[in-house]
């Protein structure tokens, strides 16, 4: 978009609902108002955003709803102002079902955003895909015989379809905390046992078989 003329800045930045809810209404508006800012120029892509309008059980009237009204304030005011154009491009993320309920509620939001997407769910080896780029990008690299075509495979045999559905592109980060952890398992290990030190940057078959035969159940 940035490229195209159509954002200032080629900006993205992610948030969820803990980046923009407080523990009051105070709270709450500052947040927000100081995602929006950093987003500015960029695209403000807020994830799983349904869960602003679900109450926590320590607060029933809660903070998300005072988010979802600042973020329609700031729209607002962006559209009545020449310079409005430094507002971010603001993408709503969520489940399907879940979005719907969530924007049938608010109908001030659902207003403002006129265009709604759905797409499919990720395929193993797109999510095997996602996992190898995630690795990478943290300063991990994968042995010789962990393709993601190998990957793929173990995610179609260990875990189920409606599984993936409920966590979607999640898993490929579930799998990549999970293989941190039993890289610092190795490590741990080699290090009592007095064994040849273990390469805390490489992943290995073993880890992730592990975390999906113990963790995605």
């Amino acid at each position: 978009y940035h490229e195209l003329g159509t954002l200032r800045k080629p900006k993205f930045l992610e948030v969820e609902r803990m980046d923009l809810v407080g523990r009051d209404k105070r709270a709450t508006v500052t947040k927000t108002k100081e995602v929006i800012d950093e987003a500015r120029g960029g695209i403000l892509f807020i994830d799983e955003a349904f869960t602003l309008g679900i109450a926590s059980k320590r607060n029933r009237v809660d903070s998300g709803f005072d988010a979802i009204s600042e973020i329609i304030t700031s729209i607002d005011e962006a559209s009545e102002k020449s310079n409005g154009d430094d507002m971010p491009l603001i993408v709503l993320a969520g489940f399907p079902l879940e979005m719907q309920a969530f924007l049938g509620n608010q109908t001030d939001l659902r207003k403002r955003f006129a265009l709604t997407f759905e797409f499919p769910d990720y395929s193993c080896l797109e999510l095997a895909k996602i996992f190898s780029d995630l690795a990478h990008a943290k300063g991990f690299f994968l042995e010789d015989s962990l393709t993601v075509e190998v990957i793929g495979a173990l995610l179609e045999q260990e875990t189920t379809s409606e599984w993936r559905s409920e966590r979607n592109g999640r898993v490929s980060e579930m799998l990549l905390a999970g293989a941190r952890g039993q890289v610092r398992k190795r490590m741990r290990k080699a290090a009592f046992e007095e064994e040849e030190d273990v390469d805390h940057h490489l992943i290995i078959r073993e880890d992730v078989e592990n975390v999906m035969q113990q963790d995605f159940k």
